[in-house]
């Protein structure tokens, strides 16, 4: 009898058995798939997320009876309704076709759920494919692990908070030999996930070494003993990026490291008790982040962190000597190589009481451009932030980035606690290049002191000094088109100092005061013009 009720147009109940089977079959059909779909998606956290949602929503029993019914009647059984001229058969197909088209789009959601599953496996085996854990018993062994990542994309992460003491070794990198105490090769990023590096530097070399493409995070770097160190200042910084002068190359085969591009410092620790940097940058140091570093206390250490020029081919900056400089420039034998497209943020320094000059700073940049220091606090230095020209500028740069000479920078949230000399500096002149003109009868390619430091933003900064015989809240020489908004300005001999070669320094709701005296502006070779202190 079941079976004559499901043949069309067959047993006592007729059309409406036909019409219930079909039903039947439908939901049954749904019913099988709702199963099927709880048990693809049970482990899916976003499936229980939505079903406590719809709880939250929910409504009365009543209320759901009735949009149950309703929905009933709409979505199924008036679809389902038969009209008076239709073929039976052909609406027989129809209504098969639902449910059959149903499994087929469940089947196909299976298997897509399936084939991200996969992916998503294939995914997490692959970023851990990335990181490999070492315990290094030295620096030596340390050294090995990352050489044989070189150029792998991995990160080498230190599987315990332990201090591994590295000493100055050397390392061959292609033909070029670097003497360091770790290189960071390419390729490869070095998480030390709270451990210590300890480095005990007893000939010339960098410290912990980055290339290309490299980077570092998550550890602390003690220089703890330092001999037969040059006088550079990467000589024995805690990090370095890019080559010393004298380590540059030739223009037909420039060093490994006269360029090093996409590097990263992150959540470092810098304790520097010799006479170096804590972070120093040099040559074409490029594309590259200094990020969430702590620099403690240190009674040596020459800056906290420096940007500096660099060069390739046998440069000397003595001023007699800048004109056969250019000799050489022009047949190609020599180029001087610049840091630029750096952000530095969130950076702390402590008490750097090495208080000789202006160089003794927090950060201390010298021919750089497009460079962003943002967020920087500093409790003690000579200065808090110089920006120079360098000894040659841009005299010798490559032409293409000859016409950036000094543009970009952007220095906002600074403050310092206690500058024992500056707060700021700001001097853009290429002095050596100056005075080789003046006294060597130099002709200069490029004009030494102008336009200097070109349109640097400036905002959001507080200095204060300790009212020492000539201090300054800040000095500007050789400086263009400067704005300087929300500068807070006290404690110094004298709060705004600017002299020769200022063409344009606007300061808006700026406070400049507490001062033994609180603006001089002069300039005994170029008068400043343009400075202009708008009411705050």
């Amino acid at each position: 009898m079941t079976i004559v009720a499901f043949m069309p147009g067959g047993g006592p109940f007729g059309d409406l058995g036909l019409l219930l089977g079909i039903a039947g079959l439908f939901y049954g059909a749904v019913l099988i798939l709702e199963i099927v779909r709880w048990f693809n998606l049970r482990d899916d956290p976003r499936y229980w997320n939505a079903y406590l949602r719809n709880q939250r929503r929910s409504q009365p029993p009543a209320a759901w009876s009735f949009r149950f019914g309703r929905a009933i009647r709409k979505t199924i059984l008036k679809p389902l309704e038969l009209p008076r001229d239709a073929n039976r058969r052909r609406f027989l197909a129809g209504a098969l076709s639902a449910p059959l088209a149903l499994i087929a789009a469940v089947g196909r959601h299976s298997q897509a759920g399936a084939a991200q599953d996969s992916s998503k496996t294939a995914a997490d085996k692959t970023a851990a494919d990335k990181i490999v854990t070492a315990n290094p018993a030295d620096g030596n062994e340390l050294q090995d692990v990352l050489n044989r990542n070189a150029k792998s994309g991995r990160t080498i992460r230190l599987g315990r908070a332990a201090v591994v003491k590295c000493g100055v070794r050397e390392d061959m990198v292609g033909d070029e030999k670097s003497p360091h105490a770790l290189l960071v090769p390419e390729g490869v990023r070095l998480d030390l996930n709270g451990a210590t590096l300890l480095l005990d530097l007893r000939s010339n070399s960098y410290g912990i070494r980055l290339s290309t493409d490299s980077g570092i995070s998550n550890g602390t770097i003690r220089v703890a003993h330092s001999e037969g160190k040059g006088s550079q200042a990467c000589w024995h910084a805690g990090i370095s990026v890019g080559a010393a002068y004298g380590d540059g190359g030739t223009p037909e085969k420039p060093g490994r490291f006269s360029k090093v591009a996409r590097w990263s410092i992150e959540n470092m620790t810098i304790d520097q008790q010799v006479a170096a940097s804590a972070i120093q940058l040099m040559s074409e140091a490029c594309h590259g982040s200094i990020r969430n570093v702590r620099i403690l206390d240190s009674d040596k250490a020459l800056l906290g962190i420096g940007l500096d020029w660099g060069s390739v081919g046998p440069i000397t900056t003595a001023d007699k000597e800048i004109p056969r400089m250019r000799r050489l420039w022009e047949r190609g034998e020599i180029y001087s190589t610049h840091t630029h497209d750096i952000v530095i943020e969130n950076i702390r320094v402590g008490k750097l009481t090495r208080n000789v000059d202006a160089n003794d700073a927090g950060v201390r940049c010298s021919a750089c451009h497009r460079i962003t220091i943002r967020n920087v606090e500093v409790e003690a230095a000579a200065t808090a932030i110089a920006l120079f020209g360098g000894d040659l500028g841009y005299e010798f740069a490559p032409p293409e980035q000859r016409d950036l000479e000094h543009s970009g920078y952007v220095v906002e949230n600074v403050r310092i606690a206690k500058a024992l000399k500056f707060g700021l500096v700001f001097n853009g002149s290429a002095d050596n290049v100056w005075r080789s003109r003046k006294s060597h009868g130099y002709d200069a390619v490029r004009d030494p002191v102008h336009p200097g430091l070109n349109k640097p933003v400036i905002r959001n900064v507080t200095l204060r000094g300790t009212g020492a015989a000539g201090s300054q809240g800040i000095y500007a020489v050789a400086l263009a088109g400067a704005e300087l908004e929300n500068i807070d300005v006290s404690g110094f001999d004298i709060g705004v100092h600017v002299e020769d070669w200022v063409h344009g320094m606007r300061f808006r709701g700026s406070r400049i005061a507490g001062n033994k005296q609180d603006k001089r502006i002069e300039g005994a070779t170029e008068p400043a013009v343009g400075v202009v202190f708008e009411p705050a």
